[in-house]
């Protein structure tokens, strides 16, 4: 099989080399010069393979890692940020395949991670649809919340505590407002009951 270049210049001076088919690579001016590529001359196909392997990959690498070093982000952040910038999907594909070999996107433990640190001021609900959002893998979900277990007492309470500061009288009426707001968040019933008596008996 053999590809035709195509060579377009972009407003970062990068060139596309179009292999005839849906997508191409990025390549830089000096590269190009270097491999002797001409506008409308053709390419083998196992060439065009070496090329990519020589230079794509290793820049989807690179941006990747630039990408990681900001932030950890789960395999789907990822990819939606490579395809900001690459339009080679093979080599990003192969980019993120060897980001998670090296650990450095790991969906489950990002998991883990993120509930770790949000259980404290949110429902396992909310926690869920977020990393859902995130793109992680309801499998993968299930196992994390699984590990977890049920919500505790200690990831509601300071926020039931400040929550009932609102209401100068805890009435009746003010203790279902209470309940009602934190059921909407996705706590469980019972779970808030408890923790309102608790503070009601400190608090007494």
């Amino acid at each position: 099989m053999q590809y035709k270049i195509t060579l377009t210049d972009t407003s970062k001076k990068k060139v596309y080399v179009n292999p005839g088919v849906r997508e191409g690579i990025y390549l830089y001016p000096g590269e190009i010069k270097k491999l002797r590529l001409e506008d409308g001359s053709e390419l083998e196909q196992d060439e065009f393979e070496r090329i990519r392997l020589e230079y794509a990959l290793p820049r989807a690498k690179h941006r990747a890692i630039a990408i990681l070093a900001k932030r950890d982000k789960t395999e789907q952040e990822l990819r939606e940020k490579l395809l900001q910038s690459l339009t080679d999907t093979q080599s990003l594909e192969e980019a993120i395949s060897y980001m998670k070999a090296c650990g450095y996107v790991d969906d489950t433990q990002y998991a883990r991670d993120y509930l770790y640190f949000k259980k404290g001021r949110k429902s396992f609900l909310q926690i869920k649809m977020e990393l859902q959002k995130k793109g992680i893998p309801a499998e993968v979900l299930e196992t994390v919340f699984e590990e977890e277990g049920s919500q505790q007492m200690e990831d509601i309470l300071e926020q039931v505590r400040k929550y009932m500061r609102k209401f100068p009288e805890f009435d009746f009426p003010a203790r279902q407002k209470v309940y009602a707001h934190f059921a909407r968040k996705g706590y469980a019933g019972d779970l808030i009951r408890e923790a309102i008596d608790k503070i009601e008996e400190l608090e007494e």
